[in-house]
């Protein structure tokens, strides 16, 4: 492994120094001369300190950002040029001068910028910490993110918050095209991703499978290059009220970059410890001025490729021979084939049958983000991008029992092992004109479309009840979603009205549709064939049966929805906010939600806060119009198994309502501080430590599940509705469920001079969901039903309340010496647990042990331009416990890590090096 790492990080810094070549000398010539400590200040027109504004050295990657009072100190040269640079106002440029420190600079706000969020949770244009906020929210610059040495945006995410959680899958269904990722411990669909502070559309297909977050859809944020992010904002808090939708455990809003005549260039090579799972990225950003102050073009293309991994164990199962016969006997019948080598009688061969692990994946994308300033009241912006991602999954072995209903001996006659290819296309954009008014008002009108679809092919597999006349390869379908919204909203500050402090008033309007579809694929991808009845020969493709021209859906809804947020500061100490919206939808009516947060500062440095809102998530349209046919066949005859649409009349007919909109009661309190910094003896301030500690309760009522598969022959009142069907499930408000947590947060900076500062943070998260209650089964199931019929059994119930750690930690030591920079990273993911169903037996359980994972990463600056990583993430090769080879979800060796539950992924250690070049 090794010369293949050093390999391909002479390769990586090969690449990497084409730039500049291309580019050629710098863009400007100074004389450099007199090194020395520029210090000051960064404040705003009305004299507010701004924090976190970037002070950069033009044409170098040297900088730093303001502290929480708006001062920064950075080691520059007579000559050099300072850039400054911050979201909601104009950059600004100024040259390095003999005895200009300390200096105030003073921004300007530009129209291009104003009624962005700068800051997610409000919709005032006032920047705040996060100790003055009134709700919990994390800032991840891009600098945090990159450091994490991960490929994937939500991979960086994973690994730099602590209540966001994402992991990789291998053989799971739908999430093998797009990471489910979730907050505060919640699904997937309870968490609304924005992109700089507009609704970013959802990924097209419905996780079925019986992972973290079955029956819902994801927002895959993948599709977003890591290199086009200056930052990721998370909103610990509801805010339906806000944002609309979805906004139940929070926010993750997206901030692109709007830089401009500075570019950077990223490579990266990385390989596992197993010498698999070989990732490679090429990524470059660059912006231009458009020939206005205030304006901005800055696009971003990325490359990405990476092989897939395999952490299947040897095979454990039989080829030819039934369960029933000796291991002597399939030994005997593999001797006869020549194609699988002996178990010797163990049982237990010496190859893998399936490969169960990372999916390979080539992803090709690209996004822009522009802004142009029409006149001194109007504006223009625009954003968008594009990514396509060609995803290759796997599928469990079919073996060559003749009387098993997935071999087809007249193609496979030594059994096989389905390929899942699926290619995803993914675009959106947003355009949108800004105005300020001399009378102080900020308008911002906007329109955007996003869509995404993912088509699906089965390969190397076989349609069973066909025999010999089936196909080996088939398109199974596609399934799309498009979103389009236009919204118009208002804000403006007021200074002393009815002799309070600070006002902002703001209101608005959206209006979005959505618009989902499935598209069948081949027919014989769910054809039934004529083995089917003679044979017992199961119909479709094997391991992904096709969209059947049964299920084709083409549906849409609309939504109006309006809101007034209105934030104030009745004195220095008290900050006071809320908001109210009101929603209608074309299919299932009205809904209001409302939110009230404060803050009240007992010192300058310390401070309470708290906040109560009453949110919702009204129902996909994937959950309401998703459809799926599949065959099986019992005792000689064709059975359907059906996920039914909710809009199904005889669902009504059963009990069984149209779903609802979920309702949730969010509540947080915290605590707040800036604890005091030491200081050298000219008294400039070279230490801090923030500190935030929040508690929260999450009651969501009707949340929508899918149930559990019903037998139909078990239910009289399905058998006289649905006859040929073996099976029905739905969709259905049935579970209240509560969550319950704490996060902190501790991070300090020490800067013993410019050239050697250590930062330090760690941040914790401990959250438990549990079901408070269950709908009772409609009596027109359990009448005459031969069983205990439950809408929602174990299984699924510990995919809800046990399937994500419930603690997770992080802390993370960086240390700056002069040219090298060293960051170490340790992560604590707490225990998950399982539940799985034998046939004919009872459930049983496994719980998987806490684990810690420890990242260390070392950069150089070969030049101001250039600098250079190496890094390996899980450096102690941990992986979590495997499952119990006697229980079933072991799959005689195919999976020998839960497919069940989320905790950190299974690949074990990620050697990398990259090389980053600015221009």
């Amino acid at each position: 492994m090794k010369p293949r790492f050093i390999l391909a990080l002479s390769m990586s810094l090969c690449v990497a120094s084409l730039p500049m070549f291309a580019y050629g000398a710098p863009f400007y010539k100074t004389t450099r001369m007199n090194v020395a400590d520029v210090t000051g200040k960064v404040t705003d027109a009305k004299g507010e300190s701004l924090i976190g504004v970037s002070v950069s050295i033009k044409g170098t990657t040297k900088g730093t950002l303001t502290d929480v009072d708006g001062k920064y100190t950075l080691n520059a040269n007579t000559g050099d040029v300072l850039v400054f640079t911050y979201v909601g106002f104009k950059t600004r440029e100024v040259p390095v001068t003999a005895g200009m420190s300390p200096m105030t600079v003073v921004l300007e706000s530009t129209a291009t910028d104003i009624g962005e969020v700068t800051v997610v949770g409000t919709r005032s244009n006032k920047p705040r910490t996060d100790v003055s906020r009134p709700a919990p929210v994390d800032v991840l610059s891009a600098k945090d993110l990159q450091l994490t040495g991960q490929v994937d945006l939500a991979q960086m995410v994973q690994f730099t918050s602590p209540s966001f959680n994402s992991a990789k899958y291998g053989i799971n269904g739908v999430a093998n095209y797009a990471d489910p990722a979730t907050l505060r411990g919640l699904s997937p669909d309870q968490v609304l991703v924005l992109v700089n502070g507009k609704r970013r559309h959802q990924f097209s297909a419905l996780n079925l499978n019986v992972t973290v977050g079955k029956g819902t859809v994801v927002t895959d944020m993948n599709t977003i290059p890591s290199l086009a992010t200056e930052r990721i904002e998370i909103l610990r808090d509801g805010a339906a009220a806000q944002y609309g939708s979805d906004a139940i455990a929070g926010i993750v809003n997206i901030g692109l970059k709007k830089s401009i005549n500075q570019g950077s260039f990223k490579s990266q090579y990385g390989v596992t410890g197993e010498g698999d799972g070989a990732s490679y990225l090429a990524a470059v950003n660059y912006g231009i001025g458009l020939g206005k102050d205030g304006s901005y073009l800055n696009a971003t293309l990325h490359y990405q490729f990476s092989e897939g991994t395999d952490r299947s164990e040897n095979y454990r199962g039989r080829i030819y021979t039934a369960a029933s016969a000796t291991w002597a006997a399939e030994d005997a019948a593999r001797a006869v084939t020549g194609i699988w080598s002996s178990t010797n009688g163990t049982g237990i061969s010496d190859f893998k049958v399936s490969q169960y692990g990372s999916n390979q994946t080539l992803a090709y994308q690209g996004f822009v983000n522009m802004g142009y300033p029409i006149d001194d009241e109007w504006s223009f912006y625009g954003f968008g991008g594009g990514s396509q991602k060609q995803i290759k999954a796997g599928a469990f072995f079919r073996t060559a029992q003749p009387t098993n209903a997935n071999s087809n001996l007249a193609i496979h006659p030594n059994g096989y092992a389905p390929s899942l290819p699926g290619a995803t296309l993914d675009y959106s954009g947003v355009v949108g004109l800004q105005r300020k008014t001399k009378e102080g008002w900020n308008m911002d009108f906007s329109t955007g479309y996003g869509y995404n679809y993912l088509d699906l092919w089965a390969k190397n597999t076989s349609n069973p009840s066909l025999g010999g006349a089936s196909p080996k390869d088939f398109y199974v379908g596609r399934s799309a979603f498009g979103q389009r919204t236009t919204e118009m909203n208002f804000s403006k500050a007021f200074k002393e009205l009815f002799d309070l402090k600070d006002w902002n008033i703001a209101m608005g309007m959206q209006h979005r549709v959505d618009a989902f579809q499935l598209v069948e694929g081949d027919p014989d991808s769910y054809a039934v064939g004529a083995l089917a009845t003679a044979q017992g020969k199961a119909p479709g493709s094997s391991g992904r049966p096709g969209i059947s021209a049964d299920d084709r859906v083409d549906a849409r809804r609309s939504n109006m929805g309006g809101y007034l947020d209105i934030e104030c500061e009745p004195t220095d100490k008290w900050l006071l906010t809320t908001a109210v919206r009101v929603e209608r939808y074309s299919d299932f009516g009205n809904n209001s939600t409302g939110k009230m947060a404060g803050r009240y500062k007992l010192t300058e440095n310390f401070s309470l806060r708290g906040s109560i809102n009453k949110g919702f998530r009204a129902p996909s349209l994937q959950q309401i119009f998703n459809s799926v046919t599949t065959s099986t066949v019992q005792a000689a005859q064709i059975r359907q198994t059906k996920q039914l649409r909710s809009d199904d009349p005889r669902l009504a007919q059963i009990g069984i309502g149209a779903p609802q909109a979920e309702i949730s009661w969010n509540l947080n309190a915290g605590v707040t501080a800036k604890l005091a910094g030491a200081k050298n003896a000219a008294g400039t301030e070279y230490s801090e430590t923030l500190f935030t500690l929040d508690a929260y309760q999450i009651d969501i009522a009707n949340r929508i599940i899918i149930s559990e598969a019903l037998p139909v022959a078990s239910i009289p009142a399905l058998r006289t509705r649905f006859p040929g069907v073996q099976e029905i499930s739905f969709f259905t408000n049935h579970l209240s469920t509560r969550t319950t947590g704490v996060d902190l947060v501790v991070s300090n900076k020490y800067m013993f001079d410019n050239n050697h500062i250590l930062n330090t943070s760690i941040a914790l998260t401990n959250s438990v969901t549990t079901i408070q209650n269950v709908k009772a089964t409609p009596d027109s199931l359990t009448n005459g039903a031969t069983y205990n019929v439950l809408m929602i059994d174990t299984i699924s119930r510990s995919l809800i309340e046990t399937g994500q750690p419930r603690t997770k930690i992080l802390v993370s030591v960086g240390y700056q010496a002069g040219k090298w920079n060293t960051n170490a990273r340790l992560s604590y993911f707490g225990n998950v647990q399982a539940w799985e169903k034998p046939t004919g037996g009872f459930h049983r359980t496994q719980i998987f042990g806490a684990k810690t994972l420890v990242d260390l990463s070392i950069a150089y600056n070969l030049t101001p331009k250039m600098n250079i990583t190496v890094g390996c993430n899980n450096i102690g090769n941990v992986y979590p416990d495997k499952v119990y080879s006697n229980y079933s979800s072991f799959f005689d060796g195919q999976t020998p890590y839960t497919r069940n539950a989320n905790q950190f992924g299974f690949n074990g250690s990620f050697y990398y090096a990259n090389v980053n070049v600015t221009f």
